[in-house]
């Protein structure tokens, strides 16, 4: 899993993932994670670059969505692959986590 960040303007952080977010990747990807959902209230994932993801993998983007929400905060996933993308949808977390196609999207449903 490589993972890297960047700060985005309107205080939007920026989290773009590449691999499987499996059982290595969630684990990989877990403190980075933690550690944005803590500080960050506008978090925007790319998933463009992940292209397996596990129920583990899920698990890290819900609790940090949650994480975000109760300081009053959101988080928004864009750019899944078909796969990834239905996974998600199939699980329900679009009430926690924006599910948008593209960058500036996701930007938009974490700046309203």
């Amino acid at each position: 899993m490589k993972l890297s960040q960047e700060r985005l303007e309107n205080g939007v952080m920026k989290i773009e993932l590449h691999g499987a977010l499996d059982i290595a990747g969630a684990a990989e990807a877990d403190t980075p994670f933690r550690s944005a959902s803590e500080r960050e209230r506008r978090l925007v994932v790319d998933l463009s670059g992940v292209d397996f993801l596990a129920s583990i993998g899920i698990r890290v983007l819900v609790k940090s969505a949650k994480a975000i929400a109760q300081r009053g905060g959101r988080m928004a996933v864009y750019g899944a692959q078909e796969t990834p993308r239905k996974v998600l949808e199939s699980t329900g977390v679009q009430g926690l986590i924006n599910l948008v196609d593209d960058e500036s999207a996701a930007i938009a449903s974490v700046t309203r």
